[in-house]
């Protein structure tokens, strides 16, 4: 089964979530990167209102993917617009699964959740699963749980 993980991390804890799932899923790692940054304020504005902003070329044809996750922060209870243009340019999904894994600072997870969920399965993708993981427990080292109990799911092992 091809796996493809794609996530935006803007301090890291996002990533430090995706490249340990990629890992126990043995799948694709793919980082959506913007061409530029804004400050904190603009993120969270485009965030609040579901806006999309550039990021630079990244893979987004699930031509030979079997299963997509998506793993995002949550920002004003949204994702960010680099997340938003991702799934926007996502192709080549239809009746395929995908997964959802947001950190956050403590809140916000549903709706970021509902997000995702909304824009993929616009696209003829099935939703399976989400997953939330908290700031704090990343910068612990004490997220590893919920992420190898998410993993299983994904994978059935």
């Amino acid at each position: 089964m091809v796996i493809r993980v794609a996530f935006y991390s803007w301090k890291g804890h996002t990533e430090k979530i995706a490249v340990t799932l990629a890992k126990l899923l043995d799948a694709e790692l793919i980082r959506i990167e913007p061409v530029r940054d804004c400050g904190m304020a603009g993120k969270a504005i485009k965030a609040l209102f579901t806006m999309k902003s550039p990021i630079r070329p990244t893979k987004t044809d699930l031509t030979g993917v079997d299963t997509l996750v998506i793993a995002s922060p949550v920002w004003a209870g949204k994702v960010p617009a680099y997340v938003n243009t991702y799934l926007d340019s996502v192709t080549g999904g239809s009746g395929k699964p995908f997964h959802v894994i947001v950190g956050m600072g403590g809140r916000g997870d549903q709706s970021a959740i509902a997000v995702v969920k909304k824009a993929l399965e616009q696209k003829g993708m099935k939703f399976v699963s989400s997953a939330s993981t908290i700031e704090k427990d990343v910068d612990s080292g004490s997220f590893s749980r919920t992420v190898e109990m998410f993993a299983a799911g994904i994978s059935g092992r």
